[in-house]
């Protein structure tokens, strides 16, 4: 899906699966003087490599209007390949090589999976939301001096490492080298206060299992309430155990970069694409 400044952008399929982009015109900012154009912010939700087409010739059709245009990407597509495995393709490598080739004055990637997205990219920003829900979360569940934040593990501790959170608990999880499974998890550094709430933050959740192992050791050792706040939720959490009557989460705080499904359990947030894309901060979200 391809938004450009607030415009959602509409596409038609030929009998042959080709795609019809309706021109984007209407949509383009004036530019302010003959020497100074205007920014356009084209947003990028992924939902099918269907969507790269589409990228290409919006772009190419701004590129002949001489249309300033900085890309903001929801979710950036293939970001869990990244790294070269023998028998499969490098496939974010390509896929950051074609965003190059378009050539935005800026890239702002939201809530990248791993720094290798970030050093693929030119021109680029990563942004982090969960970052800017974090007060009014805290400020929701009554958030206290005796609760913490969990790191699930370090790649979640260095993401958000620089941000002064009081009384961090970071977990540890052990994977098997071979399937890649998470084998063991636990406390690795922190102590729960008892009847502490915890809020567990990181980039992504799938069906939630290890958010789920995360939220039964911390309630063991004392926690009484435990949330999870992630930029990404993909739809195969309702295949999962995590937003069960019985799940160790009492409710999960995410963007709509994947999906938008309704639960009781899921509580979507806001994001400011206009700060982002032009300040590198989502200000106030609500």
């Amino acid at each position: 899906m391809l938004v450009l400044n607030g415009v959602r952008l509409q596409t038609e399929q030929f009998p042959n699966n080709e795609t019809k982009v309706k021109d984007i015109e209407h949509a383009i900012k004036p530019s302010v003087s003959p020497s100074l154009f205007a920014t356009n912010i084209l947003e990028f939700k992924y939902e099918s490599d269907s969507d790269f087409m589409p990228l290409m010739f919006v772009r190419q059709r701004l590129k002949e209007l001489r249309a300033r245009c900085y890309l903001f990407v929801w979710y950036m597509p293939y970001s869990r390949m990244d790294r070269k495995i023998p028998g499969d393709l490098f496939t974010l490598q390509y896929v950051c090589e074609f965003i190059n080739w378009l050539n935005f004055e800026k890239v702002i990637v939201m809530e990248p999976h791993s720094k290798e997205t970030m050093e693929r990219l030119n021109h680029s920003i990563p942004v982090y939301p969960v970052v800017d829900w974090l007060p009014r979360i805290q400020a929701e569940i009554g958030f206290s001096e005796n609760d913490h934040v969990v790191y699930p593990d370090k790649g979640a501790a260095a993401r958000y490492g620089d941000n002064d959170y009081y009384d961090i608990c970071i977990m540890e999880k052990k994977r098997n080298p071979l399937t890649g499974n998470i084998e063991d998890m636990r406390l690795k550094k922190g102590k729960v206060n008892l009847g502490s709430k915890c809020i567990i933050i990181d980039d992504l959740c799938s069906k939630g299992g290890t958010f789920a192992w995360a939220g039964s050791i911390l309630k063991s050792l004392g926690a009484s309430e435990v949330y999870l706040v992630v930029s990404h939720c993909e739809e195969t959490i309702f295949q999962g155990k995590l937003l069960d009557e019985d799940s160790p989460i009492s409710r999960v705080y995410t963007s709509t970069s994947m999906m938008c499904k309704k639960h009781p359990r899921i509580q979507y947030m806001d994001v400011n694409v206009k700060n982002y894309s032009l300040y590198g901060h989502g200000g106030n979200t609500y």
